[in-house]
């Protein structure tokens, strides 16, 4: 069962917002940037927002004191956000900066998930989960989502609820890492499970990846898509993609060849969205040491792409995020480096024309101050991003199209 986290939060009203102000930016539109309460207290970080159909935002977060790691959530309703309810909690978790815990949510329930350390060596952790069904209120025990039972590396999660109130999980899988000579590499997996936590499917959809970049998954009218970094035996490390349609997953492919050629992880996943038919898909590369990120749409499920439309190179360092409007127009979240760190936005029609952008908010390149995280309702995008100007805290915007 469920309990509030005890923390003293005053009335939160949506309409009531501490900042608000217009940003007109390359077009003629008028798009308008609102700073939200935040329902986290201090010292929250690695905070993710997310929709369920029917269009409520919910936002989770990690709070670390005395060693203690908990994961919460809030909802957002029109009177502000809800008391934060605890998901689970330990002082045996594996904090990372760029792999950290998701919340999956839909009408049927919620899925949530975090990294439990499981050996000494370090990066010995396995993904723990709990399922949350809406028809008996309560959350299951923590489940181990993968079943090899090697203490290797498993992360870098993406989740997905399906029509069916099954749930779509994907992570890196480091069990072949722990055996072989030489010694394998790690993999990309996927598993369908049910409302308890059951598993109803999986699969090995990669056999060589690379080892610590995000995954990231949407639903397209054929299926659902998986985009994620490759890793060839020449460290070439592209970005790849794989549909399930009727049951059967697509052989990878590349949805550009950029031949970025790098011995070690960028530790910079893809981020994919899709609405109706449309997909796009957002990535960093520096081939050649020229930071850069980039934008490809597809108009057929994901079937084909466009060449890509540069987002913004060099000034960047990327850690993108990628939303789909009602309108069809495509937002990419995205990391400028000029001087001082900034969380942008920016806007492209459904043709790949450049709109606009905005600027969200001043951040720091550090390690510490993690993803930007966007979520579209709408014609709006939700934003969740950690402000480490002094104690790590938890921000949280709206912009509205």
């Amino acid at each position: 069962m469920i309990k509030p986290i005890n923390i003293p939060i005053a009335a939160l009203v949506v309409t009531l917002l501490t900042c608000s102000l217009d940003v007109v930016s390359g077009a003629a539109a008028q798009t308008q940037l609102q700073n939200l309460p935040s329902p986290a207290p201090s010292n929250s970080s690695l905070s993710r927002v997310v929709a369920n159909e029917s269009g409520e935002i919910y936002l989770s977060w990690v709070t670390q004191n005395a060693g203690q790691a908990t994961l919460a959530y809030s909802r957002l309703s029109s009177e502000g956000w809800n008391t934060p309810k605890e998901i689970s909690q330990g002082d045996n978790w594996f904090i990372n900066w760029a792999d950290f815990p998701a919340l999956s949510v839909d009408s049927r329930g919620m899925v949530a998930h975090w990294l439990q350390i499981s050996a000494q060596g370090t990066y010995d952790y396995d993904i723990r989960a709990r399922f949350y069904s809406r028809d008996s209120q309560a959350w299951t025990t923590p489940k181990t989502v993968h079943t090899d039972g090697i203490n290797a590396e498993h992360g870098f999660v993406s989740m997905l609820p399906l029509k069916d109130g099954t749930t779509l999980i994907t992570w890196l899988d480091g069990r072949e890492t722990k055996h072989g000579d030489p010694l394998g590499a790690m993999t990309l997996r996927a598993g369908i499970f049910d409302k308890y936590g059951s598993i109803v499917n999986e699969w090995e959809l990669d056999h060589r990846v690379c080892d610590c970049c995000q995954t990231s998954s949407a639903m397209t009218e054929k299926g659902p898509i998986v985009a994620y970094r490759d890793r060839t035996a020449q460290e070439v490390r592209d970005i790849f993609i794989t549909l399930l349609i009727d049951g059967v997953w697509t052989s990878p492919r590349p949805i550009h060849n950029d031949n970025w050629q790098i011995a070690g992880c960028p530790v910079n996943g893809p981020s994919v969205a899709a609405k109706n038919e449309k997909v796009a898909v957002a990535w960093f590369s520096a081939k050649d040491d020229t930071p850069k990120v980039q934008l490809v749409m597809s108009k057929d499920n994901g079937l084909s792409f466009s060449e890509p439309i540069v987002v913004e190179s060099p000034n960047t360092n990327g850690r993108v995020g990628t939303a789909i409007l009602d309108s069809g127009s495509i937002v990419v979240s995205w990391i400028d480096t000029t001087e001082a760190a900034r969380i942008m936005l920016s806007r492209y029609d459904t043709n790949g024309e450049f709109l606009e952008y905005t600027e969200v908010a001043r951040s720091s390149a550090s390690r510490r101050s993690g993803f930007p995280i966007i979520e579209a309702v709408g014609n709006s995008v939700f934003i969740t991003w950690t402000d480490i100007s002094s104690v790590p805290q938890i921000k949280v915007a709206r912009i509205d199209y």
